[in-house]
């Protein structure tokens, strides 16, 4: 079992249960949602669990921030998910209820994220091939050399296939037939007339019907294009499929689809893509070759806000028009890299400065992770927590992201920025560029560090912790107790002795455990059922005093598929202090192998002054006060 599976559990549960995702996908920090009803979607529990660094929406997209080990992550929870296809409702009143723009943002974000560890490895790859050809260190005509040059050029070369598989994931359409179209952007016959053309070569003009030309243009590396036209696939065979009889659909639909798209695209959607992308880089280029100061700084201090709104999705396709009509990237990579080397100065700030222990061992951990490309821990974890801090990342950002751009710093592979893509910054025809980018990110750090120090940070010393424990302390004798009954009868368990980390830290709230010796679990309050696991081995309820209580049956229990458990009521349903919850078969579950002790979780533990153990035997009955929230 993955450490991450608990997490996936928890965080399935506190979105509403699996029917309320319909999408789940990740990028390099992140995990990321689709839902039915974002209401439903527990924003400050799921903060909590351990594991998480924070969570946000980002338009209609809700995204979960956990670090370095996302990947771990989202296997735990695509296992938890299933197919999550089969838990799609219908997308017509989703979509009406969604900005264009939200849609665009969601559909760039969705298809992007699956083909970045392909580019971010091949862009690595090219910068360690620059190395290699400026320094010399292996024959430039050899068959090893060529071979890493492929390897470094394909992911670009041949973007088209990549974004048709991811964007036909997005848009729930065939990725065979995206990838054929594809196929026919970058068919030879295409390849061959376009580099002809260019070369000023004659070439036999394609007339479709005699009558409608089809352009020779690169699609090679190209963006815009195969996105459009994954697009119009999308509604062209459903289209075809909603009519076609279903005894000859598997055979015709997907060549009539084929026949009507692949058309529209060389002749229309095609050309469009490739002018709209060829303008926006345009646009951009010359923004930063006549106001390069402004739009460096620009850049460099607000590529964390647009990554905290989701908005850097929005020019990805056009840094990658650039890299791919130049060769290189001049203005999109340096300034993430002047963000990046920013937000790790302001961090190491923080780990130098900060007098809480804790948040020491999170800064290292986290400056570290940015030092190497990977800024999500730090900025979640550190700045924006500590707040003054970001003001500090930022200005570092600005600084060297106009000092990057002042030099017309290229870089010549496209992944995360960090240390380990400095190479990409090698030129073998400009010997200062290198430099120049090492210069610009030991700016970004310094400066981010400079202003991090001088303006300081809230930080938490241990006279305040004092105040606040005594506070808590006062409380616990003066404060309003709302009592919580238990909910089974059996033997009080220590809950730092659990063998599950999550609940023996308390990390889902105050816990109460108990070791059963009843199969029947009890209402412990008057409460409204808010949840009743798939699995059964969970039920929450909340009390009319606002008490969020999740009973949580054994450990690991999710495994059992319901196997052991028998609910007696359902979500929504009003019960009464001592009504039938659940029936568990303890007997089944420890043969099983699993253990059944009853956790009691006040989930919403924040919103009180403390809540508090007041079980104060060995022995528990139904109806003992297990715990108290003190108001």
């Amino acid at each position: 079992m993955s450490k991450y599976t608990d997490l996936a559990i928890e965080l399935i549960e506190l979105m509403g249960g699996k029917k309320n995702i319909k999408a789940a996908w990740h990028c390099v920090t992140r995990l990321r949602f689709n839902v039915v009803d974002t209401k439903k979607i527990q924003l400050d529990d799921i903060k909590k669990i351990k594991g998480v660094m924070g969570a946000q929406f980002s338009g209609e997209q809700f995204q979960v921030i956990i670090g370095n080990e996302v990947d771990d992550a989202f296997e735990a929870v695509q296992e938890q998910l299933g197919d999550i296809a089969s838990l799609e409702t219908d997308e017509s009143a989703e979509k009406s209820s969604k900005g264009i723009v939200s849609r665009l943002m969601d559909f760039i974000s969705g298809t992007f994220t699956p083909a970045l560890p392909a580019i971010i490895g091949a862009g690595l790859l090219k910068g360690i091939v620059s190395l290699i050809e400026a320094f010399n260190w292996m024959p430039t005509e050899g068959a090893a050399f060529n071979i890493l040059q492929m390897i470094s050029d394909s992911a670009f070369y041949f973007l088209p296939f990549l974004l048709a598989v991811s964007a036909a994931r997005k848009l729930k359409t065939s990725e065979y037939l995206a990838m054929s179209v594809a196929g026919v952007l970058l068919y030879p016959t295409m390849v061959e007339g376009f580099n002809a053309l260019s070369a000023g070569e004659s070439v036999q003009e394609l007339n479709l019907f005699g009558i409608l030309p089809v352009p020779y243009l690169n699609y090679s590396t190209s963006v815009i294009p195969i996105l459009l036209a994954v697009w119009f696939l999308s509604h062209v065979y459903q289209w075809v499929k909603k009519w076609m009889p279903k005894s000859v659909t598997l055979m015709f639909s997907p060549v009539l689809t084929l026949l009507i798209v692949v058309p529209v695209t060389l002749i229309v959607l095609g050309p469009i893509g490739t002018y709209i992308g060829t303008a926006l880089s345009g646009v951009i280029l010359w923004l930063f070759e006549n106001v390069g100061i402004l739009a460096g700084a620009i850049l460099g201090g607000a590529w964390p806000l647009l990554v905290m709104t989701g908005m850097h999705w929005a020019i990805m396709p056009m840094g990658l028009q650039i890299y791919a009509a130049q060769g290189y990237d001049s203005f999109m990579t340096p300034a993430m890299m002047a963000a990046t080397f920013g937000m790790t100065g302001a961090t190491f700030a923080v780990l130098f400065k900060t007098k809480d222990e804790s948040m020491k061992q999170i800064s290292l951990s986290a400056g570290i992770s940015a030092l190497l490309g990977i800024t999500e821990p730090a900025m979640y974890g550190v700045t924006l927590k500590l707040k003054k801090p970001f003001i500090g990342a930022m200005t570092g950002g600005a600084i060297a992201g106009a000092l990057l751009n002042v030099f017309s710093v290229k870089s010549f592979g496209m992944g995360i920025p960090g240390l380990i893509v400095l190479p990409g910054y090698v030129d073998p025809n400009n010997g200062m560029n290198f430099p120049m980018a090492i210069i610009g990110s030991v700016i970004a750090f310094v400066f981010a560090f400079a202003v991090t120090w001088i303006i300081g940070f809230e930080d938490e010393t241990t006279d305040e912790a004092e105040k606040v424990e005594s506070s808590a302390n006062a409380a616990k004798t003066s404060g309003e107790q709302i009592k919580i009954a238990s909910p089974v009868n059996g033997q009080f368990v220590a809950v730092e002795n659990l063998s599950d980390e999550t609940f023996a830290q308390q990390i889902m709230g105050q816990t109460t455990a108990i070791q059963p010796s009843s199969n029947e679990i009890v209402a412990p309050f008057d409460a409204e059922v808010t949840l009743v696991a798939e699995t059964n081995h969970a039920i929450g309820l909340r009390s009319s005093d606002g008490i969020e209580l999740l009973i949580h049956l054994g450990i690991d229990t999710v495994e059992l598929k319901g196997q052991g458990f028998k609910p007696q009521v359902k979500q929504g349903d009003q019960v009464t202090q001592g009504d039938l919850l659940m029936e568990m078969d303890i007997a089944a579950i420890k043969e099983a192998g699993y253990d059944p002790v009853v956790l009691s979780i006040v989930t919403n533990t924040a919103d009180y002054l403390d809540v508090i153990s007041t079980a104060t035997e060995a022995d528990i009955v139904v109806g003992d006060n297990i715990a108290a929230a003190i108001n």
